[in-house]
């Protein structure tokens, strides 16, 4: 839609300054004009969004912005800030980013991923480059698992091959069918190239309630404790997270295996 007022623009203009030039000739220059516009990728995407074209992610302004908008979450907030701004600023990251969000519905999992993706893309969520998929409307059936993963493989290496830094969501990991992580679990692991392809500087965030009665356990005790939510450190929840996962025998195996691949774990209080 840019591109097209920008060319409408050239059109409009172009015969107030060049009324003696003849019609072909004119035709040429803008033809010419407009491939030069399309080729140079800095100026295309002056009008246009492009791949990772937002200015450089300032962790200034992350931890502005989730100091301004995420309250009550001090935890999330220093993994998220260290975790993504140190990702972002590594040209050659060894794997992909992975996320993996833990806590109940209304803790801000949904909010968290919108700040990460409105400070990497201007368009946030509505950005060509960021993919939600929320388990129960996208993959709702499992007689259709088979069909669901080859989609899902397809879709993702489609998209990382038209734009490196590419972000990926999925919400309600724990409503997810089993089958559907191993769709997923070629692309987070420790690969240069997967069939030609790179993905180490795609970003995946997964989203799930599963073990957020015992954030809300550990919480619990320190309120009894006459101790402030801000006291609770990341090794407090780390170990009743990583227990209440694997021991769990009501766990879904998709979020076993996803915390288990994470890059890093985020409890949400």
């Amino acid at each position: 839609m840019r591109l097209g007022r920008a060319a409408l623009g050239l059109l409009l203009l172009a015969p107030l300054a060049v009324r003696a030039v003849e019609p072909i000739s004119l035709g040429l220059a803008l033809a010419g004009v407009l491939t030069g516009y399309i080729s140079y990728p800095r100026l295309y995407c002056l009008f246009a969004e492009c791949c990772g074209q937002k200015r450089s992610l300032s962790r200034e302004v992350l931890q502005k912005d989730l100091d301004s908008k995420l309250f009550g979450q001090h935890l999330a907030k220093k993994v998220i800030l260290n975790a993504v701004s140190a990702f972002i600023s590594n040209p050659k990251p060894k794997k992909p980013l992975t996320l993996s969000l833990h806590g109940w519905t209304g803790t801000g999992k949904n909010f968290v991923s919108r700040i990460i993706a409105e400070n990497i893309y201007e368009g946030g969520l509505n950005s060509n480059y960021v993919h939600l998929f929320v388990a129960t409307l996208h993959f709702p059936h499992a007689s259709s698992i088979t069909l669901y993963k080859d989609q899902l493989q397809l879709w993702i290496r489609g998209n990382v091959s038209a734009c490196a830094r590419s972000i990926f969501i999925f919400d309600e990991m724990d409503k997810m069918h089993a089958g559907l992580i191993d769709a997923i679990k070629p692309f987070l692991d420790y690969y240069d190239h997967l069939d030609g392809v790179s993905y180490q500087k795609a970003i995946f965030i997964f989203l799930s309630n599963a073990g957020a009665e015992r954030i809300t356990d550990v919480a619990l005790d320190f309120w009894r404790n006459g101790k402030q939510r801000e006291e609770i450190k990341l090794r407090d929840m780390e170990h009743a997270l990583s227990v209440s996962v694997f021991n769990n025998k009501n766990t879904p195996d998709t979020v076993d295996i996803v915390y288990f691949l994470a890059c890093r774990s985020v409890p949400q209080l």
